[in-house]
């Protein structure tokens, strides 16, 4: 079978997710640049996930590689920048002075990495844009729910897709593309961007684990079923 249009557009996530990584670390910090391209390139993203959908219904070409497509795809892409987020933008990312106190520790919540030293030797700290633990939490549901679909698809068992699903993509896409906004349009590193992007990964790791403990509840005769089909095996 062809592949569509709709599933083209699917894909081309595919192709977006490592070019918003290498914008993000390769592309300079000065003028913003780095969260400009990175964050238009999610904006992209994040649009062909409504679009493909709509191409889809529109041209009568809902394919079975379409719904198995879409979801693998979103998971790529979306993990794959939160992901790079935990780097420092540019190669040196958000200032961070060396003698930390309380008034800089915002500093902690993301990790900080050595980026260089100065004229006098002193080594310059960068930190990256997201904290690591929201993050592992986002990455850890990604993995169980795919590792629940494809035992179950092995059985010949289907769980049951949530409307809690999409609007955490919906959260998620949101969330990355402010985070990328934020520095590009104030041209700036301001330690209120890490104070911002600290909350809302914690908002998507928090709907990001809701949403897995409904998907559970909801599909638990379907897992009752996987658990007695893989004793009976």
């Amino acid at each position: 079978m062809a592949m569509t249009l709709a599933d083209k557009v699917t894909l081309a996530r595919l192709a977006l997710a490592p070019a918003i990584v290498c914008a993000y670390l390769l592309l300079p910090v000065h003028d913003s640049l780095c969260f400009w391209v990175a964050g238009l390139l999610c904006s992209l993203a994040e649009y062909t996930d409504l679009l493909d959908g709509r191409i889809a219904r529109a041209r009568n070409e809902v394919s079975d590689f379409g719904k198995l497509a879409d979801p693998f795809c979103d998971v790529i892409y979306r993990l794959s920048v939160f992901l790079v987020l935990l780097l420092p933008a540019g190669g040196l990312g958000y200032p961070v002075p060396v003698d930390l106190d309380h008034s800089t520790s915002y500093a902690l919540k993301p990790l900080v990495f050595a980026v260089g030293r100065d004229e006098q030797g002193v080594v310059i700290l960068g930190a990256g844009l997201v904290p690591w633990l929201p993050v592992l939490l986002m990455t850890l549901r990604e993995i169980v729910a795919g590792a629940l679909r494809s035992m179950t698809a092995s059985k010949g068992l289907i769980l049951a897709a949530r409307t809690s699903g999409k609007i955490k993509a919906w959260i998620h896409g949101a969330a990355l593309i402010s985070m990328m906004a934020l520095p590009a349009f104030w041209n700036t590193l301001a330690p209120w961007h890490l104070v911002y992007a600290y909350w809302m990964c914690w908002a998507c790791a928090a709907i990001s684990v809701g949403s897995m403990i409904e998907y559970l509840w909801v599909n638990r005769p379907v897992l009752k079923q996987l658990i007695d089909r893989t004793s009976a095996s």
